[in-house]
C-alpha cells in the first residue's frame, strides 16, 4: 500500500519551494507546483516564427537600400582607378619627352640617317629608346611607341609603367585609329566591346606621328 502521508509531505516540500537542512546538505526542491496541482509550465527560449519573419523582412529593406549605393561605390571606385591610370600615363609620358629632348631624339622618328650611329637606336627592335631605371623605354618622337608595337616593346612599355599583366590588358582601341586601350583587370570580360567602342571603361594612349599628335583619354562611361 502506497504511504499517503510521504506523498504528502514530499508535495508539501516541492510545492513550498523551501530549502531545508538535510544532514550537512541544503536541500531545496528543483520543481515548484501551482496551487491548483496543475502540471509543470515548462519556458523556452529562442526565436518564434513571427520574430523570424521580421528580421528576414528587415534583412530585405537594408539589402535593397543598400545594394545601389554599394554599386555606386564600386562603380566610382573603379571610374577613380582608370583615371588615375590615365594620370600616371600621362606624366610618364612627359618624363620620357624631357628624357628625348635631353637626348635630342624628341624630333625623330623611325630610322634616320643619324640612326645608325645614334646611342639611343636599338639595330635589334629598329626603334630609338631612353633608359627608364634600366630599362629601354622605346619612344618616337619623343613619346612612348603603342605596346601593340611589338613583343618587346609592350614587355618594356609594361616594366616601365608598372602595368603588370595580373592586373591590366592591352588590346587595340579600333575606334581610336587603332590606339592602344589600356584596361584594368575588372573590365577584362568586355575585352571586344573595349576594342569595338561599345564599352567604355579604360584608358587610350596613342603615340604620335608626324601627321597625328599624341594623347591620352580616360573613358568611365560604364564603369
Amino acid at each position: 500500500m502506497i504511504d499517503l502521508t510521504l506523498i504528502n509531505v514530499l508535495y508539501q516540500f516541492v510545492s513550498s519551494g523551501t530549502c531545508y537542512q538535510w544532514s550537512k546538505s541544503l536541500v531545496c526542491p528543483q520543481i515548484q507546483l501551482d496551487n491548483d496541482d496543475m502540471p509543470l509550465k515548462r519556458t523556452t527560449t529562442g526565436f518564434t516564427l513571427i520574430e523570424l519573419v521580421i528580421v528576414i523582412i528587415i534583412l530585405a529593406i537594408v539589402f535593397v537600400i543598400a545594394a545601389p549605393k554599394f554599386l555606386d561605390i564600386s562603380s566610382d571606385a573603379k571610374a577613380a582607378k582608370v583615371r588615375a591610370l590615365a594620370s600616371l600615363i600621362s606624366s610618364q609620358n612627359q618624363l620620357a619627352f624631357a628624357k628625348s629632348t635631353l637626348a635630342n631624339i624628341e624630333t625623330l622618328e623611325g630610322c634616320t640617317y643619324l640612326c645608325g650611329s645614334h646611342p639611343n637606336w636599338d639595330v635589334d627592335v629598329g626603334e630609338y629608346f631612353i633608359d627608364a631605371s634600366g630599362t629601354r623605354l622605346y619612344v618616337n618622337l619623343g613619346y612612348p611607341i603603342s605596346p601593340l608595337s611589338s613583343t618587346e616593346v609592350n614587355d618594356n612599355y609594361r616594366r616601365v609603367f608598372g602595368l603588370n599583366e595580373d592586373e591590366f590588358y592591352i588590346t587595340v582601341a579600333r575606334t581610336e585609329g587603332s590606339a592602344a586601350a589600356i584596361v584594368p583587370v575588372a573590365s577584362a570580360d568586355k575585352l571586344d566591346e573595349i576594342s569595338e567602342g561599345s564599352y567604355r571603361c579604360h584608358v587610350v594612349y596613342r603615340a604620335p606621328i608626324r601627321t597625328r599628335a599624341y594623347f591620352v583619354r580616360a573613358y568611365t562611361d560604364d564603369c
